[in-house]
């Protein structure tokens, strides 16, 4: 049995020694339970260089604290905000504060938003664009578990609404911050990209090289301001639709002796609509330059297909209006004649070209600068409106029963003005246009986003499947392929379109501090008791002796 002399001594010169030791390693080791890390996909913003011009975001590596928009200084620090919420003052003012990295959460049906918002969105979706950034951009759709991380950013950095400091301290410390990563390498350039043109003709009866043309021309690549969600349903999902449609009536049209018009048709599907019409660029240069290929050197017009999924317009916009009684203009009238016969208005849009622009508006404006004529019909009053080349031109904005009759109206156009006579007494059963064909295309040219750097390579599916359909409805369809000049590029492309994101809870730096000074406190306490453990304890001795001797 111990004496009072040798407990004391043991609790004075052991217990100090196992509580610091010891502690530390209960506390590590007790099931306190962490929230284990978020990861979900992101879509980088678009990184490319047009005309040696750099656009979109630089930098695709993460590993910085997350803060809400409201959230005071951002330096440093990965901004996370809601699509519906920001505005380009807001981008512009994360750049200039040079915040690392933005992640925007963009709902899952983003046709439910108001127009306002549409409007919005093209807005910070150009501003994005039209310059160049260090700060690494990534966009997620919105999922309860983002919306659950957004919130507790939100709680954990909007300190400044709270009623008192204390409130706000007390908020800090009960909510989790979240440290934001992507790892993996930096985006780099991709070297020697191609591109591929899609192109087939059908002749005309006679002598091929004596009879006119008419090209008909839609780009098939879409635009975003991230290149896994260009799912572009109108711009220019709905341009190919119509081109592959009139393919197949006109496919049909060519191969009966009864029906076969001396004129040629051309059919390009273009690459690189959103580079400045590359694949138009060098189409061109093929076909004129080249001594030997005289498919363009007798044009009645060039027809390009664009934006035409939805309203109830047509707007044939051109850089020079089409002379009297010329191919281009008993087109016009015979567009306007089937416009009315299906309620749709037509007009006629006239925009001199820019020579001062390093880009073209339309894609007809390359063939007109080519002095062919041409332009291009739209759905859409002017080329710039915000609505080709967004994440909000989804499959589900284009309305197919528009689209159909659009289509329908641009093939009683066109061939009115090849027979020269009324649509009626050429169609038959099986030639009409009909929405389960407008439908079925749709659905084909929207099956994947269609960015240029996603369709790059010379074994790419889609291209092939457009391919073999060009092959179907018509003769000596061929793919061109090409890339951008090695000495003097206009257009070049990086990689790392998506990635994986980990958002790890984490407490604030405040709350580290205050379970420091109450560990030390603890432990202060813990050590003063046992100093002046023998006092008290002879302390309790004494108050308890006479109870003893009344005892005896």
């Amino acid at each position: 049995m111990w004496s009072d002399q040798e407990l004391v001594e043991v609790l004075r010169s052991s217990v100090p020694y196992y509580l610091v030791v010891a502690l530390p390693l209960l506390i590590m080791l007790s099931p306190v339970p962490v929230d284990a890390a978020a990861e979900f996909t992101v879509y980088r913003l678009q990184q490319y260089d047009l005309h040696g011009v750099a656009h979109g975001s630089r930098s695709s590596l993460v590993n910085v604290e997350a803060r809400s928009l409201e959230g005071g200084a951002v330096g440093r620090r990965c901004v996370v905000a809601r699509l519906a919420d920001l505005t380009p003052t807001h981008y512009h003012r994360l750049v200039s504060q040079g915040a690392a990295a933005l992640l925007v959460l963009i709902p899952a049906n983003l046709t439910a938003l108001a127009v306002h918002h549409q409007q919005l969105v093209q807005d910070v979706e150009a501003a994005m664009l039209e310059g160049d950034t260090q700060m690494a951009v990534y966009l997620a759709y919105e999922t309860p578990e983002l919306l659950e991380i957004y919130q507790s950013v939100r709680a954990a950095t909007n300190t400044h609404t709270a009623s008192s400091a204390a409130a706000a301290l007390v908020s800090s410390l009960s909510t989790d911050g979240y440290q934001i990563v992507v790892g993996g390498s930096q985006s780099k350039l991709i070297p020697d990209m191609t591109i591929a043109n899609i192109q087939g003709k059908l002749s005309g009866y006679g002598v091929e090289e004596q009879l006119p043309t008419i090209a008909l021309v839609a780009h098939y690549d879409s635009f975003a301001s991230s290149p896994e969600l260009a799912w572009g349903g109108d711009s220019n999902g709905s341009g190919v639709v119509v081109l592959l449609e009139l393919a197949r009536l006109l496919s049909r049209l060519y191969t009966s002796p009864r029906t076969h018009p001396r004129l040629n048709l051309a059919f390009l599907l273009s690459a690189g609509g959103y580079i400045n019409y590359q694949g138009s660029k060098r189409f061109l240069e093929d076909h004129l330059d080249a001594s030997d290929s005289p498919l363009l050197s007798e044009t009645h017009f060039t027809l390009c297909l664009d934006t035409l999924g939805s309203g109830d317009s047509l707007r044939l916009h051109v850089s020079k209006r089409p002379r009297e009684n010329s191919p281009g203009h008993r087109f016009y009238q015979a567009l306007e004649e089937a416009g009315a016969a299906a309620g749709v208005n037509v007009e006629m849009v006239h925009r001199k070209i820019n020579l001062q622009e390093d880009t073209q508006a339309w894609e007809h404006e390359k063939y007109s600068m080519r002095r062919l004529p041409a332009f291009t019909l739209s759905r859409l009053q002017g080329p710039r409106t915000g609505e080709r080349g967004s994440v909000l031109d989804t499959p589900e904005s284009v309305d197919v029963a528009a689209l159909t009759r659009n289509t329908a109206v641009i093939a009683a156009a066109l061939l009115t003005h090849i027979y020269n006579t009324s649509v009626h007494d050429i169609l038959q059963d099986g030639l009409a246009v009909t929405e389960k064909s407008v439908g079925s295309w749709m659905e084909l040219v929207t099956s994947q986003p269609r960015s240029p750097q996603l369709l790059a390579g010379k074994s790419n599916p889609f291209v092939a499947t457009l391919h073999q359909i060009i092959s179907r409805y018509s003769s000596e369809a061929r793919v061109t392929y090409f890339r951008a000049d090695k000495r003097d590029p206009e257009w070049a492309f990086y990689d790392v379109t998506h990635t994986t994101m980990a958002a790890y809870a984490v407490k604030p730096a405040a709350f580290d501090f205050l379970l420091t000074l109450a560990i030390i406190a603890y432990l202060s306490l813990i050590y003063a008791f046992l100093q002046y453990f023998p006092k008290l304890y002879a302390t309790m001795v004494k108050l308890a002796s006479p109870h003893k001797s009344k005892a005896h």
